[in-house]
């Protein structure tokens, strides 16, 4: 990835503050955050100090300065925790060799992001009031309208609601979820290090974002497991049919189910192969339910096309044991003993570096 110019967002009840410098500062006795045009350090600046420490939550990330740093927000705020999931990413952005602008007119992304962390940068979930703090950003948001927005949204109450109101800002461009699971877990979907441009050659926005898209390694679906009714209609709809002249599907999805005098103990170890029931299309990036049966062991994943590779929601990655490798090449999920409860997760295809085309994603829900 290309360096790209990068805007990152601190979410607030009070409006979103702009993370305007982030430099080491060897000077300073320790790393402390400071609001624009004030030399006193914040009132949350020790916390800071403790996150940038040697042995602290951001010693987890390859490749920073040794410190301490001067971090410089467009303005403060007195109390939370919120702010260090979008500090820790604009740590890992430089590390990576990208930079950040405080101009929403020049960046090429905005990394909108809120949450707290543990030590070992786990994303903990929480009731960030993430809606009011979409609804305050969204004339900042609109200033930056022709960016990336890239979006990290922490597990919690509001975070399915928060996704919708995201796709509902009317941007040329869906927002990319980041995962929510961990500061390192998002900056590899986000941000692989960045190579420098050969001189004088001038990177397009649209091709940055393309690329962004193309090398985001998970894409979370932000919904959580909830019970779900039965599509009308699913059990007797029929695949979506298509003629020679269409490309086939991104991803071919299939149920893996125990045979006849078999069990999914037996399938999930080997002892007997299970059936492999094509799951079709039922909408536009949609799958057609699975129904959680008693055979039903799992499911298998492999490209429908060359050149491109799938990243797991990591909601059905909790739900299975590891995933295995079947001889045709397809990734298979065998499901959990405990966990064969309603989830819906997404897959997603994602052109390797160079091939033709662009990433696709498939939602799929097993019900009961």
């Amino acid at each position: 990835m290309r360096p790209a110019s990068i805007l990152v967002v601190v979410p607030t009840t009070g409006g979103p503050l702009i993370l305007q410098t982030l430099k080491a500062r060897p000077g300073l006795p320790m790393s402390a955050a400071f609001a624009a045009g004030d030399y006193r350090p914040l009132p949350w600046s020790g916390d800071y100090a403790r996150l940038s420490a040697e042995g602290g939550p951001l010693s987890r990330l390859a490749g920073l300065d040794s410190g301490p740093y001067e971090l410089r927000l467009s303005g403060s705020f007195e109390a939370g925790r919120s702010w260090e999931a979008p500090v820790c990413l604009a740590h890992g952005l430089l590390a990576r060799g990208h930079a950040l602008t405080p101009d929403p007119a020049e960046a090429e992304i905005v990394v909108w992001a809120t949450g707290a962390v543990d030590l070992d940068l786990a994303i903990l979930p929480g009731a960030y009031a993430l809606v009011d703090k979409i609804e305050r950003s969204r004339d900042l948001l609109a200033r930056a309208g022709r960016a990336e927005l890239v979006v990290l949204l922490p597990a919690g109450p509001e975070a399915a609601e928060a996704e919708r109101t995201l796709r509902e800002l009317g941007r040329s461009r869906p927002p990319v979820i980041l995962p929510s699971g961990s500061v390192i877990a998002a900056l590899a979907a986000l941000a692989p290090p960045a190579v420098s441009a050969p001189v004088g050659r001038r990177v397009h926005r649209r091709a940055l974002a393309a690329g962004l898209a193309g090398l985001a390694a998970l894409v979370a679906v932000g919904l959580a497991l909830a019970p779900l009714a039965v599509p009308r209609g699913a059990e007797t709809s029929s695949a979506v049919t298509m003629n020679a002249n269409v490309a086939p599907p991104a991803i071919l999805a299939e149920e893996l189910v125990a045979p006849a005098g078999s069990s999914c103990r037996r399938v999930a170890f080997g002892a007997d192969p299970p059936e492999r029931r094509p799951i079709p299309a039922e909408a536009l990036g949609k799958l057609r339910a699975s129904r959680l049966a008693p055979d039903l062991c799992g499911l298998a994943f492999r490209p429908g096309r060359t050149g491109a590779r799938l990243a797991v929601d990591p909601t059905l990655a909790a739900a299975t044991l590891p995933p295995t490798r079947l001889p045709d090449g397809a990734q298979a999920y065998f499901l959990r003993e405990g966990a064969r409860q309603n989830l819906v997760y997404a897959v997603q295809a994602i052109p390797d570096a160079g091939a033709a085309g662009s990433s696709e994603r498939y939602e799929h829900a097993l019900v009961r």
